[in-house]
C-alpha cells in the first residue's frame, strides 16, 4: 500500500500544523479550554480562513470533497496538536447530517456559514437510556397545524453549548427515525450545558412542544455520519497517541534518577518500546480502516474494528506517559496531561473499546458477537 499523501493532503497537513504551531503551548491551550464554549472563537475564526473547514463537504457548497484519506489527516494533525476547535461536533456531525438529510434550501444556508465558521450547530441524538445504540429514540415529533412539534429530551450533546442551531432526531407518526432542525432560541427548547472530562461543552435539552423544521426524508442518514465520525475520532487518538510518545520519549531521555536518565533503565525501555508498538499498529488500523470503501458494510465492519483496537490501546499509551513523567503527569500544566483528557473522552464517545468490539462482532459475525 501507498501510505505518501498526495499534494492536497500535504497541504491539509500543513495548514493544521501552522495553525497550531502559531497557537497552541500548554498555557494557551488552558485559556481556550476555560473559554465559555472550551475553545477560542478567535481561533476557531482564524481555522475558517484557512478555509479548512470546508474539507468534507462537496465542492458545490464551497468545499473540497475531501474523503477518507483528507478526513485522517486532518484529525490526526488535530490530535497531534491537542486542538480543541470543535471540528468533530460542529462539521462532521451537525454539517455531515445537513449534507446527507437537509433539503436543497437547508445545504445551501448551513453548509456555507458552518464551513466558513460564522455559525454553530450540534447533533442532539444520544438519549440518556440508549448507551451506544444509535436506534434508540423516544422523542417525539407531532405533525400540528403549526407544522412539526418535538416532545422528548436529549442527552450529551457535544457542542450544544455554543450551537445557534440543533439538528434533533425524533420518531414521527410512523414510528421511522428523522432529522429535524431546531434553532437554539426555539420557544420550548431549555439547554443544560456542562463540562466533559476534557473541558469540552456538552448540553443536555429538553424539547417542550418545540416548533421545527423537517429534513429531507432520506434513508438512515445517521449510520454514514456516525462511521465518519468514529473514524474522525481513531485519527485523532493516533494523533493524540504520537503527541505523548514523543513528549514522553524526550522525558525519559532527561528526567535524572540515580545519577541517570530513566530511560536508561530497562523497565523503562521496555515501556516504551511496547507504547511505540501500540502506536504504529493504531497507525496501521487506522490506515486499513481509511483504504476500505467509504461506504457499506464492509466500511462499517473496517471502521468499528479499528475503533476498538485504536481507543483501547490509545488509553493504555496515555496512562503509560503520564506515570512514566511522574507527580508532573498529572499537572495541567503538562500537555500531556491534557491529551490523556481528551483521549479518555473520545475513547468513550459514541461506544467504547469494548463496546465497539460487541459491534465488530455482530458486523462480521464472528464469535466476538457473544
Amino acid at each position: 500500500m501507498n501510505f505518501e499523501l498526495g499534494e492536497e493532503q500535504v497541504l491539509l497537513r500543513n495548514l493544521v500544523e501552522k495553525f497550531a504551531g502559531d497557537r497552541y503551548d500548554p498555557v494557551r491551550r488552558l485559556a481556550y479550554v476555560r473559554e465559555s464554549g472550551g475553545y477560542s472563537p478567535e481561533g476557531w475564526a482564524a481555522l475558517a480562513e484557512t478555509g479548512l473547514l470546508a474539507f468534507p463537504f462537496a465542492e458545490e457548497f464551497g468545499g473540497f470533497g475531501g474523503g477518507n484519506v483528507e478526513l485522517i489527516t486532518v484529525m490526526e494533525s488535530l490530535g497531534q496538536s491537542v486542538a480543541v476547535e470543535p471540528v468533530l461536533p460542529v462539521i462532521l456531525l451537525a454539517g455531515g447530517l445537513i449534507e446527507r438529510a437537509g433539503t436543497a434550501e437547508q445545504k445551501a444556508e448551513w453548509l456555507p456559514a458552518l464551513s466558513g465558521g460564522t455559525r454553530m450547530a450540534a447533533l442532539a441524538h444520544s438519549e440518556r437510556d440508549a448507551r451506544f445504540n444509535q436506534d434508540h429514540v423516544t422523542t417525539r415529533a407531532i405533525d400540528s397545524a403549526e407544522g412539526v412539534r418535538l416532545c422528548g429530551a436529549k442527552h450529551m450533546v457535544p457542542g450544544g453549548g455554543f450551537a445557534d442551531l440543533f439538528v434533533v432526531s425524533a420518531k414521527d407518526a410512523a414510528g421511522a427515525i428523522r432529522f429535524y432542525l431546531v434553532p437554539a432560541d426555539a420557544s420550548g427548547l431549555q439547554v443544560r450545558s456542562y463540562r466533559m472530562v476534557d473541558g469540552s461543552v456538552a448540553s443536555d435539552l429538553v424539547l417542550d412542544n418545540v416548533r421545527a423544521e423537517a429534513m429531507a426524508d432520506v434513508e438512515d442518514p445517521l449510520s454514514p455520519v456516525l462511521r465518519v465520525a468514529r473514524l474522525a475520532i481513531a485519527a485523532e487518538l493516533v494523533g493524540l497517541m504520537q503527541m505523548m510518545f514523543d513528549a514522553t520519549l524526550e522525558y525519559v531521555k532527561t528526567r535524572q534518577q540515580f545519577g541517570r536518565p530513566i530511560g536508561a533503565f530497562q523497565a523503562v525501555q521496555f515501556r516504551m518500546a511496547d507504547n511505540y508498538t501500540r502506536l504504529e499498529l493504531s497507525r496501521s488500523q487506522l490506515y486499513r480502516a481509511a483504504a476500505t470503501a467509504e461506504e457499506g458494510a464492509a466500511a462499517d465492519a473496517a471502521v468499528t474494528g479499528a475503533r476498538a483496537f485504536i481507543s483501547a490501546n490509545a488509553i493504555a499509551l496515555a496512562e503509560d506517559a503520564v506515570q512514566l513523567h511522574g507527580g508532573i503527569g498529572t499537572t495541567e500544566e503538562l500537555m500531556t496531561s491534557q491529551a490523556f483528557k481528551r483521549v479518555i473522552f473520545l475513547a468513550s464517545l459514541f461506544g467504547d473499546s469494548d463496546w465497539e468490539l460487541r459491534r465488530y462482532g455482530a458486523l462480521t459475525g464472528s464469535q466476538l458477537a457473544a
